[in-house]
C-alpha cells in the first residue's frame, strides 16, 4: 500500500472504474483518495472512507498525484482547466484516448511531472495503455503511478 495522497478528477465511467479499482486493490488508504463533491462520478464512493473536498482545486492542492480521466481530449482539457495553476510539484496522470505529454504540458504549469496514458478499450472491455513520461519524471515516482494505472489497464509498453 502506498502512503501517497491522490486526487481523482475528470469524467466518465473510466474515472469511477479507476477509483473503485484503487480502493478494491488497497493501493492507497481510503482517506488518501481525494475526491470532489461536485463530481457526479465520485459521489458513488460516499461511505467508503475517501476524503471529499468542496471542489476539484482543493482536492488537487492536497494531493501528490492527480489522476485525470476523460473519454475525449476535449473533456480532458475541460477537466484540467480549473486546476491548471496548481499542478506544480505534483504528478499528473492523464488517461484519455490519443493523449500525449505535449498535449498535457500545454495545459499545466511548468514543474508538473506528467504521465500520459493513451487508453483504449478492447472488444472484450479490457483497457490497454502505454506510459509516456515527461522528461522531469523521477524514477522513484514510476512505481506508484504504474500500480495505479495497472489497477485498471493492461500496460502494453513504455514510451
Amino acid at each position: 500500500m502506498h502512503k501517497i495522497k491522490a486526487a481523482f478528477i475528470g469524467e466518465g465511467g473510466l474515472l469511477e472504474t479507476m477509483i473503485g479499482a484503487v480502493l478494491e486493490r488497497e493501493l492507497l488508504p481510503p482517506e488518501n483518495i481525494l475526491l470532489s463533491q461536485d463530481c457526479e462520478e465520485e459521489k458513488a464512493f460516499e461511505g467508503k472512507g475517501v476524503t471529499y473536498f468542496s471542489d476539484t482545486m482543493n482536492a488537487v492542492v492536497k494531493a501528490e498525484i492527480v489522476v485525470v480521466c476523460a473519454s475525449k481530449k476535449r473533456e480532458l482539457g475541460t477537466a484540467l482547466a480549473p486546476i491548471t495553476g496548481c499542478t506544480r510539484g505534483r504528478i499528473l496522470i492523464a488517461l484519455c484516448p490519443d493523449v500525449d505529454v505535449a498535449y498535457i504540458a500545454e495545459r499545466v504549469v511548468k514543474g508538473t511531472a506528467i504521465l500520459a496514458a493513451p487508453v483504449r478499450q478492447d472488444e472484450d472491455g479490457a483497457y490497454h495503455t502505454m506510459m509516456e513520461f515527461s522528461k522531469d519524471f523521477l524514477p522513484f515516482q514510476v512505481e506508484p503511478c504504474r500500480d495505479i494505472l495497472g489497477s485498471v489497464c493492461v500496460l502494453d509498453d513504455f514510451a
